[in-house]
């Protein structure tokens, strides 16, 4: 009975656990097992055991299937991060493939243009005889001493037109191989270029004469051979003779500018006979036209020079650079011969420019700058010309003198003395400026005698000089002023005669002769260059100071109101105007007036002082 009791609160007993492990998850048989561990076996426990075995190897093997689980997931995470880079690194190997071909199909492209708009001069290697190798003389160093002078006279060609590159053919090879062809840039660039560029190609040989001399041949595209001799000790010169030969073939128009630029202006013309004729094209002649104009400007030979430019325009179509730059030339010719139909002309091409649909370039209105006293304009074209052309400057002078004068027609000395620190030294025109600009720094200053030895030593050189008395057109007037100021008045006339016709001469020959007693004969000459250059405000200006200095203000307030009217951008006829309203003591006006001559003549000393009194007279 007791143990049926113990048997029954046993089985009691363990029903709780028995629940609790049924709830873990175990079998009945496992759970009976393990929650009590010490009861009496039954007939069921070996079954239990064996179904606790059963259930050990099933968790094995699920344990074996987890681990071959996480070894696949762990080699199929590796093959994926091994296909990302796979895919990454052909990514950018594409990538990098298609920035090379880009890079390479842009460089010959770059290549290409540059062929096609070529229009060099290259200089091929020269043939030599193997017996003049032991002196050092090669066919490349032949071709050489060709290129050398061609590219010397090049650099002292002053001109609007820009001229070739000069190379030589083997100095191109940039010796970069093109992968799996063995072909360097170079050859490409030459194949291009020889395909599709307008380039000269020049070679030659030198050969010993029987009688020990030397025969240099030179030839090119569309250039036929010429031989220069001479003895074995000359081969400088026989380059020289070679390289002007072939830079006068291929590029006549700068040949001729070279020459002029070089004082051999003869030459020049000489050449331009033969080279105009084998002109085909209207650009070429209208620039060989002008060229020629040059040479016989820089002679003095205004009536040929004009004829030039006019032929020079009759070429060239109408209001392009060509036009524009032959018209200008042409107002500059005529200046010296009849500066009343110059001014007529020049003003008739500031008029035109101004209408023009497309603005012609500041820097060929320089000659008509002058011709109308437009001083600002002629020192604004003087400045364009010289960044133009990399402060070289143009046809016959060099644009540092040409932009000194016009500083010094400003009263701005300073400024004029610094651009001539920058002209080229050895070029006659910048040897005379400074002579000039201190002359005429001198009479502002009332100090006749500096003017006068300055302008002796000007004057000389410019008798001498064909292009410096084209250059310096009224040059004899500032002498002549300067001469009889000082007292000189025998020098004064002969500086006057020396130059008909000019406003400039009128106005300070009157000056002299009123500064000498003649005041009668100062107005005899006046009235005849107002007759003779009605339109130019010179005369009146002059007479309005000799007025303004005796009293008579109502006659200098007409004549500088007449010279302002005729160049209105021209600051001393609007100062005389303020001077008169100061002696009217109307102080407003003046300082009016001196404000609009400040606009034209900034850094004028007089100017600014006078304007400082006026100011203090209006406050």
């Amino acid at each position: 009975m007791a143990d049926l009791i113990d048997e029954i609160m046993g089985e009691g007993g363990d029903a709780e656990e028995a629940a609790a492990q049924a709830a873990a998850g175990l079998s009945p048989p496992a759970a009976a097992l393990t929650l009590n561990p010490r009861r009496r076996r039954t007939k069921g426990a070996d079954a239990a055991d064996a179904f606790l075995d059963e259930e050990r190897v099933v968790l094995k093997k699920q344990e074996a299937m987890l681990d071959l689980q996480y070894e696949h997931l762990r080699d199929d995470g590796l093959r994926l991060r091994v296909r990302r880079w796979r895919e990454t690194l052909q990514f950018g190997l594409q990538v990098f493939l298609a920035v090379a071909a880009t890079v390479v199909g842009l460089v010959l492209a770059v290549m290409l243009s540059d062929a096609v708009t070529a229009h060099s001069v290259v200089v091929d290697a020269f043939k030599a005889p193997p017996a003049l190798a032991s002196r050092g003389v090669s066919g490349e160093v032949v071709a050489e001493g060709v290129l050398d002078a061609l590219r010397t006279m090049q650099d002292a060609t002053r001109t609007t037109v820009k001229g070739p590159d000069t190379h030589g053919a083997w100095a191109s090879d940039i010796k970069i191989e093109v992968p799996e062809t063995g072909v360097s840039l170079g050859e490409i660039d030459r194949v291009l270029h020889q395909r599709f560029g307008h380039d000269v190609h020049i070679t030659g040989e030198l050969v010993q004469t029987e009688t020990g001399g030397l025969a240099l041949t030179v030839r090119g595209d569309a250039i036929p051979a010429a031989t220069f001799a001479g003895a074995a000790g000359e081969l400088g010169n026989l380059t020289k003779q070679a390289a002007e030969y072939l830079y006068g073939r291929s590029q006549p128009t700068q040949f001729a500018t070279y020459l002029t630029t070089q004082g051999r202006n003869a030459d020049a013309i000489a050449f331009l006979k033969d080279a105009f004729p084998r002109a085909t094209k209207d650009v070429d002649r209208t620039k060989l036209a002008n060229a020629w104009g040059n040479a016989y400007a820089s002679l003095n030979q205004n009536a040929l020079s004009a004829d030039k430019y006019r032929l020079s325009m009759t070429f060239a179509k109408p209001q392009t650079s060509d036009w524009w730059r032959a018209w200008g030339n042409l107002i500059g010719a005529k200046a010296p011969l009849d500066e009343e139909t110059a001014w007529r002309e020049g003003h008739a091409m500031l008029q035109a420019a101004a209408a023009a649909p497309q603005q012609p370039d500041v820097r060929y209105l320089v000659n008509a700058a002058y011709v109308t006293w437009d001083f600002p304009l002629v020192l604004e074209s003087n400045l364009a010309d010289a960044k133009f052309n990399s402060g070289a400057g143009a046809s016959t002078n060099p644009d540092g003198a040409t932009i000194a004068d016009a500083y010094g027609w400003l009263h701005d000395y300073a400024s004029a003395m610094r651009y001539m620190a920058l002209s080229d030294p050895a070029d006659p025109i910048t040897k005379l400026e400074p002579l000039m600009l201190e002359a005429e720094a001198a009479l502002d200053r009332g100090d006749a005698a500096t003017a006068a030895s300055a302008m002796d030593v000007f004057y000389k050189a410019w008798l001498a000089d064909p292009n410096a008395q084209y250059t310096f057109t009224s040059g004899p007037c500032i002498a002549g002023l300067a001469f009889g100021l000082s007292g000189r008045l025998q020098d004064a006339e002969t500086a006057f005669k020396g130059v008909p016709n000019q406003s400039l001469c009128y106005a300070a020959h009157g000056d002299v002769l009123v500064q000498a007693g003649d005041v009668a004969g100062a107005q005899h000459v006046w009235a005849e260059g107002l007759k003779s250059t009605p339109d130019l405000p010179a005369v009146p200006f002059h007479r309005g100071l000799f007025e303004l200095r005796q009293g008579d203000l109502k006659d200098a307030e007409a004549d500088f109101a007449l010279a302002a009217y005729k160049a209105p951008h021209w600051a001393e006829p609007l100062k005389g105007l303020g001077d008169v309203r100061m002696a009217q003591r109307r102080w407003r006006d003046a300082l009016a007036k001196y404000d609009a001559a400040l606009k034209y003549a900034p850094a004028w000393a007089a100017l600014r002082q006078a304007r400082a009194a006026a100011a203090q007279k209006a406050r």
